[in-house]
């Protein structure tokens, strides 16, 4: 979204395969926390009905067992709170308690198999834990927002302008497509971000930048998928404010909405 139109349109997971995902981080629940959880099983604050226990039940890391983890189910599955979650279908009162950290760490489908539960406790644990793996890679700070996005940057522009070289050289690219243009720019912004030259601007105008917060999980009959976030933003009039043709806009739950420049 570095140069475009008067309107562009950013997903940063438009669809997220959930299914495939292979890490979950607990420093989101730790940080919100102020109850307990051992490896295998989980505390919550007060007793009574699952209702109640769950909506004052806070995180303080992953489950990483598996006899904790189905029993959290279960008791999701007896509250009128994971009702439409049992259905398979996200709602807002689901998305807060995910958003706040107030469900400890469900483990992702490569560490758990939910194939033994019942079919509401399966929905549960596919709409909990993809939530989770969405709200989790959302940046908490705009300082964080800049830094995951040099971190990109860093980490994969390396390989993708040895491969476009490769394909430019070998005529599986052809130069007449563009693709030196197209290395320029990326050699332009790899350059950039090494030397710490891009900076973010928290945007207040919905005009410049609007962000949804979608955040929903679904199954599509082959395997649950999901999306967080979409923006639209007003890429001329960024680069006016910014006073530069590369910008990139965002936005998300935790943080303002946004434009990193460079």
């Amino acid at each position: 979204m570095r140069i475009g139109s008067a309107a562009s349109y950013h997903n940063d997971v438009a669809v997220l395969q959930l299914l495939s995902r292979s890490t979950s981080s607990s420093g989101k629940a730790a940080a919100a926390s102020s109850g307990g959880v051992s490896s295998g099983g989980w505390n919550a604050a007060g007793s009574g009905n699952a209702a109640s226990s769950l909506l004052t039940y806070t995180a303080a890391g992953t489950l990483s067992g598996s006899a904790g983890t189905v029993s959290l189910l279960k008791t999701m599955a007896a509250s009128s709170t994971f009702a439409n979650a049992a259905k398979g279908v996200v709602d807002d009162q689901v998305r807060a308690l995910v958003r706040d950290g107030k469900i400890a760490t469900l483990p992702p489908p490569k560490d758990f198999d939910p194939s033994n539960l019942s079919t509401a406790e399966q929905n549960i644990y596919h709409v909990v834990q993809g939530l989770q793996s969405l709200y989790d890679i959302q940046p908490k700070t705009l300082d964080e927002a800049l830094a995951n996005h040099v971190k990109t940057i860093v980490d994969t522009y390396p390989e993708m302008i040895a491969r476009m070289k490769d394909g430019l050289a070998s005529g599986t690219l052809p130069e007449s497509d563009g693709w030196k243009d197209v290395i320029a720019r990326s050699e332009a912004d790899l350059e950039a971000a090494q030397q710490g030259r891009m900076k973010i601007t928290a945007v207040d105008d919905p005009k410049l930048v609007q962000t949804t917060n979608e955040f929903t999980v679904r199954f599509d009959g082959i395997g649950w998928s999901g999306s967080g976030t979409k923006t639209t933003a007003n890429i001329p009039a960024l680069q006016e404010l910014t006073g530069t043709k590369n910008v990139l806009a965002g936005g998300g739950p935790y943080t303002s909405n946004y434009v990193i420049s460079w």
